[in-house]
């Protein structure tokens, strides 16, 4: 059930992990450093479910503490954390001096052990706060934590895998959106703006929406008084957050007259090849075995199959990436419960193909969508 209360449980279930893994390492404490962009605040509100949205942050968890510290640089930013997060609302501050708070917290647990592990060290910490850090821990031993920290919120719990099925249902109802807002000269801005309006009436924070007109998979923002043409064949795409803060991509292709042949066959080939590779990424097999399955089902139609375009999947929730992609990772074994962001990135001859996306979870027996999103929502006409 997705409620506030049935959150904080989850929260402390997911604290209780990460405190082994701590304990595992031999760390007395934890700082989870954070920036205030997509992609750069998963980390903290996985145990803290603050939604930072301006500047630094950092969140720091003892080994035995089941209430991480939250500090961030605003007053403002401070009231809504509170607002919202689901440490002890005392425990978020914005002090004057932030790094210097978050390292006396940090020594404070660690005590003797002298041992601290940091998630995003090397990912979103600048040099000059990596020296104020270093300076102000001098004697202490920092350790980078950030592959065991994701490792653990990479594999969802129940109440994630509610909450993604319910952007999945909340985007893929905003499909319908663009489409009844869609005519022959209406500016793509404003209908774009339609769907955002729509997604954002569930609480949904941060995202975009974007689409290709060129028969390319690459889906960009267009200029501001571009207007629908009755011969556009739109690749829409809607990249947003949840209620709660889990990311998914999804796609669909509109038209409004009938799509010409050749133009269909590729759209069924790649729709296809998501079936296909869908049916090999089960716990077990390898990042791998999924890109390989998606060119070979378009090389095998004949297509004349020219790379990549992006990642065929990545892990993905609370931040649009939250571990490993094909292109990074390739030989990762995926394991149950894992939720990928699923997108074969196989592009063909002259930058040709469509962005086909959702989210599917990990399972022993394949990769199952989690969504409403169908094959046949993939492709809707529209009226001229």
């Amino acid at each position: 059930m997705l409620t506030h209360d049935a959150l904080k449980r989850d929260v402390a279930r997911r604290i209780q992990r990460i405190q082994a893994m701590m304990k595992e390492k031999e760390l007395g404490a934890l700082i989870v450093v954070g920036q205030a962009q997509p992609g750069g605040i998963g980390a903290i509100r996985y145990i803290t479910h603050a939604h930072i949205w301006g500047g630094a942050a950092y969140a720091i968890l003892g080994a035995d503490d089941p209430h991480p510290w939250l500090q961030v640089w605003s007053s403002y930013q401070s009231i809504w954390s509170r607002n919202e997060t689901t440490t002890l609302p005392e425990r978020v501050e914005s002090p004057d001096n932030i790094v210097s708070r978050t390292t006396e917290l940090a020594k404070g647990y660690a005590g003797t052990n002298r041992r601290i592990g940091m998630v995003n060290m090397n990912k979103l910490m600048s040099i000059g706060e990596y020296q104020k850090f270093t300076k102000a821990l001098e004697g202490y031993e920092l350790v980078e934590v950030s592959g065991a920290y994701d490792a653990i919120r990479q594999i969802k719990t129940p109440f994630e895998l509610e909450a993604i099925q319910e952007n999945g249902a909340i985007l893929d109802a905003a499909m319908d959106v663009f489409r009844d807002e869609a005519a022959v000269g209406r500016r793509y801005w404003d209908v774009c703006a339609a769907v955002e309006g729509y997604i954002k009436s569930f609480g949904g924070f941060w995202g975009r929406t974007k689409l290709s007109l060129d028969l390319s998979p690459y889906t960009v923002p267009t200029h501001k008084d571009l207007r629908m043409g009755e011969d556009d064949i739109i690749n829409f795409e809607i990249v947003y957050e949840s209620p709660w803060g889990y990311w998914l991509e999804m796609t669909s292709v509109f038209s409004f007259k009938p799509l010409p042949a050749d133009v269909q066959a590729m759209l069924d080939g790649y729709l296809l090849a998501v079936e296909e590779s869908a049916a090999v990424a089960k716990a077990g097999n390898t990042f791998r075995m999924i890109s390989e399955a998606n060119d070979r089902t378009l090389r095998e139609l004949g297509f004349p199959v020219d790379g990549k375009h992006t990642p065929d999947c990545h892990s993905t929730g609370l931040d649009g990436s939250d571990g490993p992609s094909t292109m990074s990772s390739p030989d990762f074994v995926l394991q149950p419960n894992m939720i990928l962001s699923y997108h074969p990135g196989t592009i063909l001859a002259n930058q040709r193909g469509f962005l086909i996306s959702d989210n599917f979870l990990v399972t022993p027996e394949g990769a199952v969508r989690l969504s409403p999103h169908s094959a046949s929502r993939y492709y809707m006409r529209l009226d001229s």
